[in-house]
């Protein structure tokens, strides 16, 4: 968070107010999903884990009334690989009431009592996580607007104080199912949490402030899958019998005991890799079948790749930094748009 001072053409000096806050993409290292309920909802179990790719939201005094937005590409992301193949436009994203950070924003004005035609507020946002791609690239766009637009509330003085956690996440959880976690995950130390009902039902899982987090190779797709869809080909396919009936829906206690040990060595990273789980894979792969390619692959640096949440990224466990990064590499040289990273993220 920041006060900016800018100077005018006039040479008459005038002061900028400028928050910015940054959230966490995410992957899913264990999905169990149920069968739907009356609602329409899936319950289920799975296990969020923040990576080292940020939304950043800067909130700023605007030059028109009520919300504006704006948009730019993160230099060398996955969504920078995809735009410069074509398969990515600004254009395509939309900058009105639709998007999730406006959305976001309009709830934190609210909250403080306030009306958007209070305001005259401008939120610029720096994109490094795939669109529809499994990593929760909207829900981490809508938590950093509330961070954002939170802190620019009080630092503007239309508010006396900023919101605590447990405000912010109640105002998270009817923007969609991953912002609560999302939110959490942009405070130190909240980058791992198991959800429970239909994901928004957190449980923060410890970390140590020595963990070690995991080495991975993040692999986007040149388009994204609709979440919606995802679910119907699963319900569909497990009718049909194509994928397996659903199952327990809790997350492996030997799986977040691995995952939170404070030291490396290959048999644990082979541990937390044989415990992965994804009831989405399946119909995923259905739907974009080209996934299979890579979850397939034969190299010598990979552990497990697994789709992230409903996808259509990839992503890969390696044994190490060095191994995701020759990996990832390896990938971009054969036209894939790949980048390696950590999770969970250590803030």
């Amino acid at each position: 968070m920041k006060v900016k001072t800018g100077k005018p053409e006039d040479g008459k000096r005038m002061h900028v107010l400028e928050t910015r806050a940054k959230a966490p993409g995410k992957v899913n290292l264990y999905l169990a999903v149920g069968n739907p309920r009356e609602d329409g909802y899936h319950p289920l179990a799975t296990l969020f884990s923040s990576v080292n790719i940020y939304e950043t939201v800067t909130a700023r005094d605007g030059q028109k009334p009520g919300i504006t937005l704006s948009l730019d590409i993160v230099p060398g992301s996955l969504v920078d690989q995809q735009h410069l193949a074509g398969e990515f436009d600004l254009a395509e994203v939309p900058l009105d009431e639709s998007n999730l950070a406006h959305r976001a924003a309009v709830s934190m004005v609210q909250a403080h009592g306030l009306t958007v035609n209070d305001l005259n507020l401008h939120l610029h946002i720096d994109k490094a996580v795939p669109v529809a791609g499994g990593m929760a690239g909207g829900s981490a766009d809508a938590a950093a607007a509330l961070l954002a637009v939170d802190q620019y509330l009080y630092e503007k003085r239309l508010s006396e104080r900023t919101l605590g956690l447990e405000e912010l996440l109640a105002l998270a959880a009817p923007l969609g199912a991953d912002v609560p976690f999302v939110v959490r995950a942009a405070f130190p130390l909240g980058g791992l949490a198991v959800g429970e009902g239909t994901g928004t039902e957190l449980r923060i899982v410890e970390l140590p402030e020595d963990m070690i987090p995991l080495d991975i190779v993040l692999v986007a797709a040149s388009e994204g899958l609709s979440t919606p869809q995802v679910f119907s080909e699963l319900d569909e396919g497990r009718a049909a019998g194509r994928y397996p009936e659903a199952g327990e829906l809790q997350v492996p206690s030997g799986l977040l005991h691995a995952l939170t040990q404070t030291e490396a060595p290959i048999a644990r990273i082979h541990e937390i890799g044989r415990q992965l789980r994804n009831d989405l894979q399946g119909p995923a792969v259905t739907l974009a079948p080209d996934l299979e390619t890579i979850l397939t692959m034969d190299n010598e640096s990979m552990v497990e790749a697994f789709v992230s949440g409903s996808g259509p990224t990839v992503a890969i466990l390696a044994e190490d930094a060095t191994a995701a990064d020759e990996l990832a590499a390896a990938l971009r040289r054969r036209g894939r748009h790949a980048i390696a990273t950590q999770t969970p993220a250590m803030l």
